[in-house]
């Protein structure tokens, strides 16, 4: 089938209840943060299926899509800088131009939708001159067989499209009685909020909240050597029947939602494989918990911080640990990015990590349609069929399929998605790295989940049972690993890290010290970097997107540097030019 042919487009006037302009809200702020720097990145243009009933005449989709657009100020919002600082302007009225593509009857409406909404993405948006919403209807003469919409990341997270999905599908079946209603609660009166007292004190609690975990967490949970040939990304789906029973079952038990459940049980796998006790997972937090957000339209969405500490004698006591943990990081999930990044990077500098963020959980099961399978009306990086059709795999139980995606590029090393807990259980996870995590890797841990979560359905469990249940073991780690605080880190990558960074010769060692080890640099003095803070600057600027990496604790400058870099008894005959921690929270000892 070839692509819709664009035959016209038509202009949809709003009149909404105000204009304005003032900050950005936390959320319009988190997301502008990364936006700024490449607003080509897919995930600034998001994408919506609206619902459409047969014969649906194509001036109901008008009339209804103008009345969104004047009810919901953040979609006719404009972003400008004045003076250094982003700030939103709301139009009261204008109008935007939907596309109209002629088609037959007959045409496939799921096709034609996807190729509506690669043409609608085949652009970034203009923040400053567009509104950021676009709108394509495909029709058959006067009637509409199928309409999507893309917008701005800026405009809108995945909760303000279910819900604009909603009103929409409720204003197309209200023929005759539609209307704006009510002023509601909108981008410009959140960032009021956010800016009043009480929203400031909200904002300091998270920022403590972070600042306190960012300092105990592993700096990266996945943290695996190469077990792979590839580096490219893949993504599995489960879906399981026999977990989802288990999971009322487990919910009557401990009075937690199924997503804890889910999260306890991969936390569970995880830490056997990893050999880890501390899970901690980047979670999106939809941040609709009061009455005013929960029709709230807005990007209001940001990060939660969730850890979970695998301990305790049952898999019930780390359901309701988890549920605990979930909590706390979506109490602690609005903040000021800015002055997040601010403690961030000192944290970094003091410990010489850089959180890796290369686990996620998203619990997206909440902006799908009720009582079915299909991803059909959502955008899920990086999980995005046309649908989800199961296949069985060879040797699968009847009640338990996994199936195989494509998924484009992304950064982290998984990321877990509650896509359905009824009326089948089903999770998605995906990798952007199947060098270090293969698929053989992400079929254990969903079965590994899956099997837990079944065996805990049945009566309580004990979490030293999971090795056996779930058929994993610790991941295989020689010499060249050991931990540092919390974290494992492979000393072969910061070898690496001190030849990039530094461009001299140099050595680093591990030391016992504690539970853990102590990481000490001998270098060999260089123009560029005649002191431990020059060294430990240069390192920490190259820390980024690295795994199991930790910048040394201690700096030794020598002014020459033996043939053999790794014999460490050379290194310390060699005079001492230097020495010292590097951080910029002490002073260097020469």
């Amino acid at each position: 089938m070839s692509s819709p042919t664009l035959a016209d487009r038509m202009k949809i006037a709003f009149e909404g209840l105000r204009a304005g302009e003032g900050p950005l809200t936390c959320g319009q702020t988190n997301t502008w943060q990364w936006m700024r720097t490449d607003v080509s990145n897919p995930m600034a243009t998001l994408q919506w299926k609206l619902p459409l009933p047969a014969d649906t005449p194509v001036a109901d989709v008008v009339e209804a899509f103008a009345i969104l657009l004047a009810r919901h100020e953040s979609l006719r919002t404009t972003f400008h800088e004045r003076d250094g600082e982003m700030r939103q302007r709301v139009l009261r009225s204008g109008v935007v131009a939907a596309e109209l593509h002629q088609v037959d009857a007959s045409a496939d409406t799921e096709l034609t939708s996807q190729r509506m909404i690669d043409q609608l993405r085949q652009k970034p948006f203009d923040l400053v001159n567009e509104l950021p919403v676009r709108l394509a209807i495909a029709l058959a003469e006067d009637k509409a067989l199928a309409a999507v919409t893309v917008y701005s990341h800026m405009a809108v997270d995945y909760g303000s499209m279910a819900i604009l999905g909603r009103e929409f599908a409720e204003l197309i079946g209200a023929a005759g009685n539609r209307s704006v209603g009510a002023a509601r609660h909108q981008p410009l009166d959140q960032a009021a909020e956010e800016a009043a007292p009480r929203g400031r004190r909200r904002t300091a609690a998270a920022l403590r909240y972070w600042t306190q975990h960012l300092r105990q967490i592993p700096q990266c949970l996945m943290a695996l050597p190469p077990i792979g040939d590839g580096d490219g990304p893949a993504s599995a789906a489960l879906r399981s029947s026999s977990a989802t029973a288990a999971l009322d079952r487990i919910a009557a038990r401990t009075q937690a939602s199924p997503a804890a459940a889910v999260l306890a049980a991969f936390s569970a796998v995880v830490s056997v494989r990893v050999d880890q006790s501390r899970c901690v997972f980047a979670s999106l937090s939809s941040n609709r918990f009061t009455s005013r957000l929960r029709d709230y339209v807005g990007t209001l969405a940001q990060d939660g911080l969730v850890v979970v500490d695998v301990a305790g004698p049952t898999f019930d006591d780390l359901v309701r640990r988890t549920s605990a943990a979930m909590l706390r990081a979506n109490r602690s999930s609005i903040f000021d990015v800015t002055d997040l990044v601010t403690h961030a990077v000192q944290i970094n500098d003091e410990q010489g990590m850089d959180f890796s963020r290369d686990c996620v959980f998203n619990n997206i099961s909440a902006h799908l349609p009720s009582g079915t399978d299909e991803t059909t009306n959502v955008q899920l990086p990086p999980l995005d069929p046309p649908d989800l059709r199961w296949s069985p795999t060879a040797g699968a139980a009847e009640h338990s399929t996994l199936t195989w995606m494509p998924a484009p590029p992304f950064p982290n090393r998984l990321v877990l998605q509650l896509i359905a807990a009824q009326p089948a259980l089903v999770v998605g996870l995906s990798t952007g790295d199947t060098r270090h995590v293969p698929q053989a890797e992400i079929a254990g841990l969903l079965r590994g989940m899956e099997g837990v979560l079944v065996a805990a359905g049945a009566g309580p469990l004990r979490l030293a049972d999971v090795p056996d249940l779930s058929g994993l073991t610790p991941v295989p780690r020689d010499s060249d690993w050991v931990r540092v605080g919390v974290s494992w880190v492979q000393l072969s990558e910061v070898q690496a890290l001190l030849r990039e960074a530094l461009g001299t010769p140099a050595y680093a060692t591990a030391e016992p010290e504690g539970d853990g080890h102590r990481l000490t640099a001998h270098l060999l003095a260089t123009d560029g970097v005649r002191t431990p803070r020059q060294a430990h600057t240069a390192c920490m600027a190259h820390l980024g997107g690295r795994y199991a990496v930790c910048a040394p604790h201690h700096y030794v400058l020598h002014d020459s540097a033996p043939t053999d870099l790794t014999d460490l008894a050379a290194w310390r005959s060699r005079p001492v030019l230097a020495r010292g921690d590097g951080r910029a929270s002490t002073e260097d000892h020469r």
